[in-house]
């Protein structure tokens, strides 16, 4: 598996909307996952969207 995260250059920074999740706490998400996933804590995709109204 190969995960890509683009961070944004310096002068992008500046103008990254503030609402927007820090970088840090992607990349800690994204370690949780893998590390999830190679312990084969896995939640089939069927069951991803139950409890979400997607209209």
């Amino acid at each position: 598996m190969r995960v890509i995260v683009l961070v944004p250059e310096q002068v992008e920074i500046e103008a990254v909307d503030p609402d927007d999740t820090p970088v840090e706490e992607i990349k800690a998400s994204l370690r949780r996952a893998l590390q999830q996933a190679k312990a084969g804590q896995r939640l089939p995709l069927s069951k991803m969207w139950e409890g979400i109204d997607a209209e």
